[in-house]
């Protein structure tokens, strides 16, 4: 079948272009995938050429591909056991969010088939509409071998499963600018149905999550919230979103000073968006290459870090701005911790945590096709099968390790969860079934697409108030919520309510003068900018009072706090105003 390539011009044209993927998750024997007889033979002969190599003690490292180490991988996670079942990918969809379309992707995936005996991969290219301004040019994550990376980890797990590679139109390079556009990526992909796991290999510290760097009072907290709908969306709709841990150990650079990829260094900071609880973080380890067997690892696994001077090292860490999430409390490992911890899981990062998110990706859509549906957020039953260790599949990244690098003391490994590696990795033949019959076990507010739904409900535009009736005296608490899913922001070209951010100064050859942020949307994902308030009432004479405003924050959420001594009886509206969304509520002021 090989590489398809598809420009998307338009987001209504979408729909069409891409009605084959829209269709129902686990595809049917009639949807063009081979029955199973066949993918069997096809995953058999792959399995042989790996096999004859290691009885001629030939080395399973591929030379000349980005990911050299997919055979040992094959063997080190088992897949083979799921393969002689037919659980290979088959009529599931793995979406990949990267920077920039690959020309040479077809090339190079032909050639690594062959060198793999793997079957021909299915790589479908989707690539939004192209920024009017042309200083959005790819500088950031754009090399060819990022494509190429991906689509050889996944294709690599699960040899029949299709790949969707969404380009979005504005580059990510550290700070806001490109992730509303990686944001609105990964909801287009949960809105329109177009995969059922979605990966990507990006990220940067949470302190870099401004929109004016030069601010002091800039708020990476509002910035980083302003991004959740698209996680909470992809949730909702069961679709599991993958994000590499990192490359920078316990650290980041800071935005506008990187003169590498984690230099200088920042001291500790986590990782967004692997820092948020609806995201699976994956991070790293080094299987033990050479000492992998046709009967599977001989030796646990290490945690990954760059063997010249810990240059580099997995990312791991605790959020400062997403709280412990409940299938983290009771972890005796987490006593003491009050934020969201990641990885995890970890997965092979030979080629750094860029390869480990998509080669789970792969690992998942195995799980997927064994379900025969979603799995939707797996971090709460990675939680509730991690304490079964090996019973499940999860192999333990023992003690001794830990991610310390350029500098930063990072976290240390121990048995069984810890921060370093999360619950460890992984091998298929048992994990892959321990997944899907917790997955299966989910019911009821346990179910994480119905958590989901309401928080991401929550976040939707509504108002309301502390009371209905107060008496002369009290304060009166307003509270208005202004995201609008699907509603373009203040005019911006942007839909599904994710504002636009053009470059940072001095990058891109943007002007050095600014703005640093759409002067028409403050924050994205908030519907509405520049708010005013007022309150009007039909009590007698007496002037209202003006109110306390805060807000919007990065949720889009305005509080309206009202003073009510010295207003007359009688019932108030107050409304709350902005560019693209007004709402009313009233109150009474009643005699004391």
């Amino acid at each position: 079948m090989g590489v398809r390539f598809l420009l998307i011009a338009s987001a209504s044209s979408l729909v069409i272009a891409s009605a084959a993927l829209a269709s129902p998750a686990i595809a049917s024997p009639g949807d063009g995938v081979p029955p199973p007889a066949d993918r069997i033979a096809a995953t058999t002969a792959t399995f042989n050429a790996i096999e004859a190599k290691i009885a001629a003690g030939t080395s399973l490292r591929l030379r000349g591909f980005p990911d050299g180490t997919a055979q040992s991988d094959i063997i080190d996670y088992g897949v083979n056991d799921l393969w002689k079942k037919g659980i290979d990918g088959a009529g599931v969809t793995v979406a990949y969010v990267v920077t920039n379309p690959d020309p040479g992707l077809a090339a190079s995936m032909a050639s690594y088939d062959t060198a793999m005996n793997l079957p021909p991969v299915n790589i479908t290219d989707i690539a939004l509409p192209a920024p009017a301004d042309p200083t959005f040019t790819c500088q950031v994550e754009c090399s060819a071998g990022e494509d190429r990376l991906d689509a050889e980890a996944i294709h690599s797990m699960a040899p029949f499963a299709n790949i969707i590679f969404v380009h979005p139109s504005v580059p990510e390079t550290i700070g806001m600018q490109g992730w509303p556009q990686v944001a609105q990526a990964i909801k287009m992909i949960a809105d329109q149905h177009l995969a059922d796991i979605v990966t990507v290999s990006l990220g940067d510290g949470e302190n870099d999550f401004i929109n004016d760097p030069t601010n002091p009072g800039a708020s990476p907290t509002a910035a980083i919230h302003s991004l959740d709908p698209a996680f909470l969306d992809a949730a909702a709709h069961n679709i599991p979103v993958m994000f590499a841990s990192g490359d920078c150990g316990p650290t980041d650079p800071p935005v506008l000073g990187d003169t590498g990829q984690c230099t200088p260094a920042i001291g500790v900071s986590a990782d967004h968006p692997s820092d948020n609880p609806w995201v699976t973080s994956v991070g790293g380890t080094i299987p033990n290459a050479g000492l992998a067997t046709a009967a599977g690892r001989t030796a646990p696994d290490a945690l990954w870090v760059a063997p010249t001077n810990h240059s580099d090292a997995e990312g791991a860490g605790v959020s400062t701005v997403y709280a412990k999430p409940f299938w983290q409390w009771g972890n005796p490992a987490l006593d003491g911790v009050t934020g969201r911890a990641y990885p995890d899981i970890s997965m092979d990062s030979t080629n750094g945590t860029s390869q480990a998110s998509p080669t789970f990706a792969g690992i998942l859509a195995l799980a997927t096709q064994l379900r025969g549906d979603k799995l939707g957020t797996v971090n709460p039953a990675l939680a509730a099968i991690g304490p079964r260790g090996a019973a499940a599949g999860i192999v333990d990244v023992p003690a001794g390790y830990t991610n310390t690098a350029f500098g930063v003391t990072g976290f240390a490994t121990a048995t069984g969860y810890d921060i370093a590696s999360g619950w460890g990795t992984i091998y298929a033949p048992d994990f892959v079934p321990a997944l899907v019959t917790q997955v299966n076990r989910e019911r009821g507010l346990f179910k994480p697409s119905l958590l989901a739904q309401i928080e991401l409900g929550l976040l939707q535009a509504h108002v309301g108030s502390s009371a209905d009736r107060v008496a002369s005296g009290q304060a009166v608490t307003i509270t208005g919520h202004g995201f609008i899913p699907g509603r373009s922001p203040n005019g911006t070209t942007i839909v599904d309510g994710f504002g636009v951010f053009p470059p940072l100064p001095g990058q891109f050859g943007a002007s050095a003068t600014g703005p640093f942020a759409d002067p028409t949307s403050t924050v994205p994902g908030q519907t509405w900018d520049d708010v005013s308030v007022t309150v009007t009432g039909t009590g007698r004479d007496s002037a209202v009072a003006a109110p306390v405003v805060s807000g919007p924050d990065g949720n889009g959420v305005v509080t309206v706090t009202i003073d009510t001594t010295g207003m007359p009886v009688g019932t108030y509206t107050v409304t709350i105003a902005g560019r693209e969304l007004t709402q009313r509520i009233s109150f009474q002021v009643k005699h004391r």
